[in-house]
């Protein structure tokens, strides 16, 4: 079977995307410092992928082909994965609490790969090898397919074990969040594939016992299901704090836009408080809802001035009258103060001094838990039709 299976293309189509997308980020960030974690993580994927792509039959028969070695593949597939499994062992250590380990004990981790290589090659060529598409050294008893069998799948047993221990023993001390929920899930990962090579050591062991647990039939879709889950598991992993990053930011930016309206118009009114932002910072949301909420509170500082106590007043008695109650008429009335400050203030008119009232505006921030909050809340009532009304109305060359 030559053919490229539907399940194949599903599977390998987002792997390719996915490899493409963090080896642009690996290459965009080498310049950063503590960037080696995104070249782990491009590694990983870019070697899952070309081990998965590698054991496609129509792949498999053109590379048998063009080296004229019957089954290579396999082992350059396995080796692929003892690869990825090398790679995602440094990856887990940089980003657990054992990233503070010399580099000396990092090095290690990648010791022991070129001797399992080499072991793996030569068990490979001393072994005989089947004939047609069927799977490496599964009918023979030789002790070359015996050797063979005992270092990958003890290669993949040590692997996915240190992953195991180091995502079981740093979890704990991860704070809650992102980076804990990839722990977790590289953790259950490298349990499956635990699961998946002690499958294999059974199928290996009992094949030809007849029992009907380990008959081709059922044993080839076990495997196939032990090991996309571990795939699957261990890319999730992987990919969460990505996700995460990208989620918070989604709504960062969300956050930037509503407040964005309050804060040009506080902007045009007292320029002075806009500190430059260099263009390459302009793309990070979380810094540049950071800098508008400090601008904000900076131009509302700036405006006290124009600040009229008789606008706050009346604002509230009309708003109350519409049915504004709680955090809502807090807002809607701070919205009407700042639009007529603002008025003033383009005039350079002064005002008379806020009256202190038992429910004056700021009560608002200070009954709010998330300042975000009331400055979305805010910048919403900025734009309400019945604020703009009364701004419109109030807004009088004096206030006295």
């Amino acid at each position: 079977m030559t053919a490229i299976r539907p399940y194949e293309v599903v599977l390998l189509v987002p792997m390719w995307s996915l490899t493409v997308h963090t080896a642009y980020r690996a290459v965009r960030n080498r310049a950063v410092p503590e960037s080696a974690p995104s070249r782990l993580l491009a590694g990983v994927v870019a070697l899952v992928t070309l081990s998965v792509t590698v054991g496609v039959p129509a792949v498999r028969r053109v590379i048998d082909t063009i080296t004229g070695v019957q089954s290579i593949t396999n082992v350059l597939s396995q080796l692929l994965g003892m690869s990825a499994i090398t790679c995602l062992t440094a990856f887990v250590r940089r980003m657990s609490a054992a990233a503070g380990e010399a580099p000396s004990r990092r090095t290690r981790d990648w010791l022991p790969l070129p001797v399992a290589a080499a072991a793996l090659f030569t068990a490979f060529f001393l072994a005989p090898r089947p004939s047609g598409e069927k799977y490496l050294l599964t009918t023979d008893h030789s002790a070359a397919h015996t050797a063979y069998w005992a270092i990958y799948i003890g290669y993949v047993i040590w692997g996915v074990a240190a992953i195991g221990v180091m995502c079981l023993r740093h979890h704990k001390h991860a704070p809650p969040g992102p980076l804990r929920s990839s722990l977790n899930l590289i953790g259950a990962g490298a349990a499956t594939a635990i699961v998946y090579a002690l499958h294999r050591c059974a199928y290996l062991a009992l094949r030809d016992s007849g029992i009907p647990l380990f008959e081709d039939a059922v044993v080839v879709p076990t495997t196939q299901v032990l090991l996309t889950g571990a795939l699957l598991l261990s890319s999730a992993g992987i990919a969460w704090p990505a996700l995460a990053d990208r989620r918070r930011a989604w709504a960062d930016r969300r956050r930037v836009g509503r407040i964005e309206p309050l804060w040009r118009m506080l902007a045009e009114a007292v320029p002075e408080v806009v500190l430059p932002l260099p263009a390459q910072l302009r793309a990070e949301p979380e810094l540049v809802l950071y800098r508008y909420t400090i601008e904000i509170s900076d131009a509302m500082l700036a405006l006290t001035p124009f600040r009229s106590g008789h606008a706050e007043t009346a604002a509230r008695k009309q708003l109350s009258a519409h049915g504004f109650t709680g955090p809502r008429l807090a807002a809607a009335t701070e919205a009407v103060v700042l639009r007529c400050a603002v008025a003033r203030a383009s005039l350079t008119q002064p005002a008379t001094p806020p009256t202190q009232h038992a429910e004056a505006s700021s009560d608002g921030i200070e009954r709010s838990s998330d300042p975000l909050q009331w400055l979305e809340l805010l910048a919403a009532h900025c734009r309400h039709p019945l604020v703009r009304s009364i701004s419109a109305a109030l807004t009088v060359p004096t206030d006295r």
